[in-house]
């Protein structure tokens, strides 16, 4: 007898959640993160990205008043990503 292998969705059951200063961080995806203020504002997201000397995370500021994202130089960091959004 033939059994058929379906793909199976992964799926976080506890969203992992930290903060940095007065920030919270929430990873949405493996390389996607969320930064809110503590009233659930959100300031803009940080993502991993892949370059040539290895991996880089760049975020990106969400500018309410004009509903788009200002993208802010790569880091090699993903605190310094975060950083970028709490100082820039």
């Amino acid at each position: 007898m033939q059994t058929q292998h379906e793909p199976s969705f992964r799926i976080r059951t506890a969203s992992v959640a930290r903060s940095r200063g007065d920030l919270r961080i929430l990873d949405v995806r493996d390389d996607l993160s969320r930064v809110t203020r503590a009233n659930g504002e959100v300031v803009g997201y940080v993502d991993r990205v892949d370059v040539a000397g290895g991996t880089a995370y760049r975020a990106r500021r969400y500018v309410p008043t004009e509903r788009r994202f200002v993208e802010f130089p790569n880091v090699w960091s993903a605190d310094d990503a975060v950083d970028c959004l709490r100082w820039g």
